[in-house]
């Protein structure tokens, strides 16, 4: 991997975004846009001032372009430096959107995928007997769904906020329903992406105890098994016990999903409804605490203490798609006392806001203005953090934790949704930046979206990928995670500066892991800005 001293979106820009590379070097001299056929100079302007960055352990210098809008292939050069060629067209994104969508399909489990979809991925169904509930000696059906990550483990509560992203960018962008990404559609009338995700929550509704509307945290075998396809894995699967996040976390889901399929099939709509409204009901009578691990257990826990935020976004979810004052008494309560944000499986506070805000039944007209105000408040913090690092992102030397690529997609998110309430282009001009950061303009010099730009992650910590020796295209990276969680991190990157803590090494699961929801919550960035 090249270490470049001019960093850029290697994927590219449209005409008219704004366009920012940066310029790690103490030079204020020129620099050129020169375009790769021919090797014409279109551009020349002047490094801007000097920024400090902590967290990269650099100087940084911000080189505009904007007046750059013929399409076309280029690369910016001062005076010996030049960056990686990058595109300027309308479109530039497609490919790259397009590829994000297929993994959902790549990572589907219970379902042969043939090579004229899947290419080298292809496999037979996997993941197909039934599987022991936790600590019995009864067995169920809880086929199909999407492989959470690198493993092959299925969990609940990060396969609800991945189908929440998403149903928020078809509403953020509808055409989205029509795209085809190349996959095989299993009901034409859904479309691609809707089938794809109806895929998923028929996994989802097996998840939920027919008896007490309960939802099981996961399925999984009792450990992380080597690096081979998933039809490879023949431990038993197991079904870890229900939980309280993965029930209201079922419960706003698929409240959401009503008003998407109730236009094409009005039985499974009801299906979903009553699904949900059961879940809720079951989780009212729970006692309220995290998930752990049962013993024996090792895969992934998704154990959550902070449990507020759970029931925050499934009042407000199940209040926008069923009008039932109950749950919109529960949200008022709960939002007077305290309104926070997130869209992560950890922390969904966000998708709360958002299902208040949008609901077409009346809401608390002074509570809507109480939580738009935090909104904008939550912004204009994450601005003043942007505007003190030469990349323009909303990161300092204590943003980057394990998963950090993800949280700095949410505080885009975040940024965008201030923007669409308050009209200010610096929030919009920062979350385009931090989709730039994603795709290669940032301190490690690497695109994080797998298949993508010159400087590519090789070696995700990716089961599939690893069998195979290539890395699956279209999978959102992890990426810097300053606490070294894991082995591999620990040897390489001790005394790194936090931003550049990401090593492209299979074993470092805490750096280059991928995951479904750090997917769909690009997927929900780049329609939220590209609609812009």
């Amino acid at each position: 991997m090249m270490n470049q001293t001019i960093l850029v979106n290697e994927i590219g820009y449209r005409p008219e975004d704004p366009k920012r590379a940066v310029y790690r070097g103490e030079s204020d001299a020129e620099f050129s846009v020169v375009e790769c056929a021919g090797g014409k100079e279109v551009f020349r302007g002047k490094a801007d001032f000097a920024r400090e960055c902590k967290a990269a352990g650099e100087t940084d210098r911000v080189l505009a372009f904007d007046d750059v809008k013929a399409e076309g292939e280029y690369y910016i050069q001062l005076g010996e430096e030049k960056s990686v060629p990058f595109t300027i067209k309308e479109n530039v994104y497609g490919d790259a959107l397009q590829s994000l969508l297929k993994f959902f399909y790549l990572q589907r489990c219970g379902q042969e995928l043939p090579e004229q979809y899947a290419g080298v991925y292809a496999h037979p169904a996997c993941h197909s007997e039934k599987a022991r509930i936790y600590g019995t000696d009864e067995f169920i059906d809880v086929t199909g769904g999407w492989h959470d990550a690198g493993d092959f483990g299925r969990y609940i509560v990060p396969a609800a906020v991945t189908i929440a992203d998403l149903f928020l960018a078809m509403e953020q962008s509808p055409e989205l329903k029509e795209l085809n990404f190349d996959v095989p559609v299993d009901d034409a009338k859904l479309g691609a992406l809707l089938s794809e995700i109806k895929y998923e929550i028929d996994w989802m509704l097996k998840m939920q105890d027919p008896k007490t509307g309960e939802v099981y945290h996961k399925v999984s075998c009792a450990g992380f098994c080597d690096f081979f396809m998933p039809e490879e894995e023949k431990d038993e699967l197991v079904v870890s016990p229900t939980s309280y996040t993965s029930t209201l976390d079922f419960a706003a889901s698929l409240a959401m999903a009503v008003k998407f399929y109730a236009p094409f099939d009005k039985e499974y709509a009801d299906l979903l409804a009553n699904a949900s409204k059961k879940a809720f009901d079951a989780a009212m009578k729970m006692e309220v605490k995290g998930f752990h691990n049962p013993e024996g257990i090792v895969t992934g826990e998704y154990g959550d203490e902070g449990l507020e935020d759970e029931l925050y976004w499934a009042s407000a979810e199940l209040y926008r798609a069923f009008g039932d004052m109950k749950y919109r008494e529960i949200f008022d309560e709960m939002a007077y006392t305290h309104i926070s944000h997130g869209y992560g499986w950890e922390d969904v506070f966000s998708f709360g806001n958002i299902a208040y805000l949008s609901s077409e039944y009346p809401v608390d007209e002074r509570l809507k203005g109480i939580i738009t105000g935090a909104i904008d408040a939550k912004a204009d913090y994450l601005m003043t953090i942007c505007r003190s690092n030469g990349y323009n992102v909303s990161f300092n030397e204590k943003s980057f934790i394990w998963g950090s690529n993800m949280y700095l997609i949410q505080n885009a998110s975040h940024l965008f949704t201030a923007y669409s309430f308050t009209k200010k282009e610096e929030y919009l001009e920062a979350a385009k930046e931090h989709m730039h950061y994603i795709f290669g303009k940032n301190p490690c010099n690497t695109c994080f979206v797998t298949g993508f730009g010159t400087n590519r992650v090789m070696h995700p910590h990716h089961r599939p990928s690893a069998a195979k020796k290539e890395p699956m295209p279209g999978m959102v990276i992890g990426g810097p995670d300053s606490g070294l969680h894991d082995p591999t991190a620990e040897e390489h990157l001790q005394g790194k500066p936090a931003a550049k803590c990401y090593i492209d090494e299979l074993l470092s699961f805490s750096t280059n892991e991928i995951t479904l929801y750090w997917n769909s919550a690009m997927i929900l960035l780049m329609t939220q800005l590209l609609a812009k």
